[in-house]
């Protein structure tokens, strides 16, 4: 499934799935905002600098998930249940991983300008992108 974040969503889409969209959307940066330190309450406007949407898609968003148990309202806020907060983060990491991986020759324990420049203590799970030998 192709995310929403950052892109008008296409009012021909089929209307189910760009819902579904939506709510996984909604979770994955409801994880990043709480990790971030942005606090543990997630209201519509709070999300929506970071979603191409209306706030009245966010706020049905929010309450599918609530409704579903990912989120729990409290007042006009809402937080993570703690099954919710576990599909957020599988969800996040799903997304997000190939982006912090290490590229070409980069530490990828990002304590080093360079595969070259590090010790590369394996014993503390240190590891390098692997780089291919060039004969």
């Amino acid at each position: 499934m192709t995310s929403i974040i950052g892109r008008a969503i296409k009012p021909e889409s089929p209307g189910a799935v760009r819902r579904l969209a939506l709510r996984e959307d909604v979770l994955e940066i409801c994880y990043w905002y709480q990790g971030e330190g942005f606090g543990d309450r997630f209201t519509a406007d709070s999300l929506k600098t970071f979603l191409n949407c209306s706030r009245e898609q966010i706020v049905e968003a929010l309450e599918c998930l609530a409704a579903e148990g990912g989120l729990v309202r409290d007042g006009a806020s809402y937080t993570f249940s703690s099954e919710g907060k576990k599909k957020a983060g599988r969800l996040f990491h799903e997304t997000f991983t190939e982006f912090q991986l290490g590229s070409h020759g980069e530490c990828t324990a990002g304590c080093c300008e360079s595969e070259n420049d590090c010790d590369g203590d394996q014993a503390q799970g240190h590891a390098h992108a692997a780089t291919p030998v060039v004969s």
